[in-house]
């Protein structure tokens, strides 16, 4: 049995996980690994804090080369964000061990240069915890997957958004609220901007796109769209129209080494979607290959046990499999400029009065007759007829004026969000979706 010495950058949430299922699965590991995992050195701000994990006292340090000339092999970090982490992990590296991190943004940032460096120096650099939190979608696409051409990637990956917008779809409650309460139940941070204005979710679609499509986008060039907009009515009516609305990590490459599609925004999900049923604080990923076809992966995206779990799985696996391949730090790629307004699109019309239609049938078929292609229409509140929801099949930046003129609608606030697989087997039934058969 080999042992295997550890250095851990912060004791905090993930850290803290790490050192306990590092103690409390240490008879599976060996078993299952034959590998002593032990924790020698741990580095922290503030010494003097009580600690969850007690009896890791004595090997807590505030100087990071004490932890260099630890008896370790591999360095685990904890920390976040971007400095002093970068420089942590750097120096490990080029000290010749092999690092393990949790840090999103790190890794979207910086990530190619650092497996450059690593791959330099003969050692490895494994993320699994930065995308999903305890979902394997790393280790799948880069180990699992091997002779599939993956062309799409949709997921649910943020649990902070996936939790508010679940509970505003279930309670019909405003946006403001919700927030309130996630924070309250410690879900979401007292800034929240992260994670609802989808800066979360673009780190990891950045993470994602290097693995999965060889793809070296910035994330400064994803494009970008939170949630703070989405209201209940939207959601409500959404769901009569037979969609759910969820923030989505979007990638796809089009033909083998060439261009590739990366945004983050709210969209519309078919209910017969695998990622529509995902609820609160869960994530998913779902894959489109050419050989596998579809897979689907689901699980918990955060928190202290599901991030510790993949930490440690990264730990284990270290010396047990092989190492994939990677970009080298100056291969970029061309990032397709994000439809905004072409392709499928849910349409959302608020009057300050009384809308005069008489049905969403008569109003697809009046809409029809003057080209514009719908394919579902709703209103509410059914006795006051102030919100519409309408589904396109296609969208074109000049159907606002020629839709409002239709319908005799002057000052109405018009927004739009894209519909992800639009079913054009018209699954959707004249109740559903008001469409005449």
């Amino acid at each position: 049995m080999r042992r295997i010495g550890v250095g851990l950058l912060g004791l905090g949430t993930v850290g803290t996980g790490v050192c306990q299922a590092l103690k409390n699965n240490r008879d599976v590991i060996v078993k299952r690994t034959e590998t002593l995992l032990e924790i020698e050195s741990i580095l922290v701000r503030n010494p003097e804090k009580k600690r969850l994990v007690e009896e890791v006292q004595d090997r807590i340090t505030t100087d990071f080369e004490q932890v260099l000339r630890a008896d370790i092999q591999v360095v685990v970090e904890a920390i976040g964000g971007l400095d002093p982490a970068r420089t942590y992990v750097e120096k490990a590296l080029e000290a010749g061990c092999h690092v393990v991190t949790a840090n999103k943004e790190l890794i979207a940032k910086h990530g190619a240069e650092l497996e450059w460096l690593a791959r330099r120096r003969g050692v490895r650099l494994l993320f699994e915890a930065s995308v999903g939190g305890g979902i394997p979608v790393l280790g799948t696409v880069q180990h699992l997957l091997k002779s599939n051409r993956i062309h799409r990637i949709t997921g649910i990956l943020n649990g902070t958004t996936n939790y508010i917008l679940t509970r505003m779809e279930e309670e019909e409650a405003p946006f403001e609220r919700v927030l309130a309460d996630a924070q309250e139940k410690g879900y979401a941070e007292a800034d929240p901007a992260a994670d609802v204005e989808g800066f979360d979710v673009a780190y990891k679609l950045a993470i994602l796109g290097r693995l999965v499509f060889e793809a070296e986008v910035p994330v400064s060039r994803i494009p970008r769209r939170g949630i703070r907009e989405i209201t209940p009515e939207q959601l409500r009516l959404c769901r009569r129209l037979g969609y759910t609305i969820k923030l989505l990590a979007q990638g796809e490459q089009y033909r083998e080494e060439g261009p590739v599609s990366l945004q983050v925004g709210p969209a519309l999900l078919p209910l017969s979607h695998p990622l529509a049923p995902v609820k609160g604080v869960y994530n998913a990923v779902h894959l489109e290959a050419d050989v596998v076809q579809d897979v689907t992966l689901i699980g918990q995206g955060a928190g202290e046990q599901p991030t510790a779990s993949a930490v440690v799985e990264d730990l284990c696996n270290l010396f047990r499999m092989p190492a994939a391949p990677g970009l080298s730090p100056s291969r970029d790629s061309f990032l397709l400029p994000s439809d905004d307004d072409g392709g499928p699109r849910f349409v959302y019309l608020e009057a300050g009065e009384p809308l005069q239609i008489s049905s969403p049938a008569e109003l697809c078929r009046r809409l029809q007759k003057i080209g514009l292609a719908v394919d579902g229409a709703v209103i509410h509140p059914e006795d006051g007829c102030r919100g519409l929801g309408l589904i396109f099949r296609r969208w074109d930046p000049s159907y606002p004026p020629i839709l409002l003129a239709e319908l005799g609608l002057e000052g109405v606030r018009l927004s739009t969000l894209p519909v992800q697989d639009l079913p054009f087997t018209r699954e959707l039934s004249a109740a559903q979706a008001g469409i005449p058969g």
